[in-house]
């Protein structure tokens, strides 16, 4: 019962699903390819969204944050449309840098609401 309740909350708090949401190293006819937390040589970084039963069209912002010192620190605000109807799939990506080496995340938000969060390393 308590499930359903939290459930319940979250539907009636966005006017969508989020479906999916990973990190990855490629983002292919909207699939996301080799999901992983872990990057190496690759030369970016995707963060991929899949929303479903979207109520009303609406912006959503991929936040990268770099850790430094313990404090996160922003690298980017991307922000993408999801339209209204079944289903949506997005995605954003930040280019790695050698310097770029350490923790990372990428949340997404919904205005001032975080959606979902995925944390990630650069080695």
């Amino acid at each position: 019962m308590k499930k359903l309740i939290i459930f319940l909350l979250i539907v009636l708090s966005f006017s969508y699903e989020l479906k999916e949401f990973v990190t990855c190293k490629n983002v292919i006819n909207l699939t996301p390819i080799n999901v992983t937390s872990e990057f190496n040589s690759t030369n970016k970084a995707y963060a991929f969204a899949y929303f479903k039963n979207i109520q009303e069209n609406k912006i959503i912002d991929f936040i990268w944050e770099k850790k430094v010192n313990n404090n996160w620190k922003l690298y980017a605000d991307i922000k993408l449309p999801i339209y209204a109807g079944d289903r949506w799939r997005t995605y954003s990506y930040i280019t790695i840098r050698p310097f770029f080496k350490g923790e990372w995340r990428v949340s997404l938000l919904d205005g001032n609401k975080t959606i979902a969060v995925k944390n990630f390393i650069i080695k």
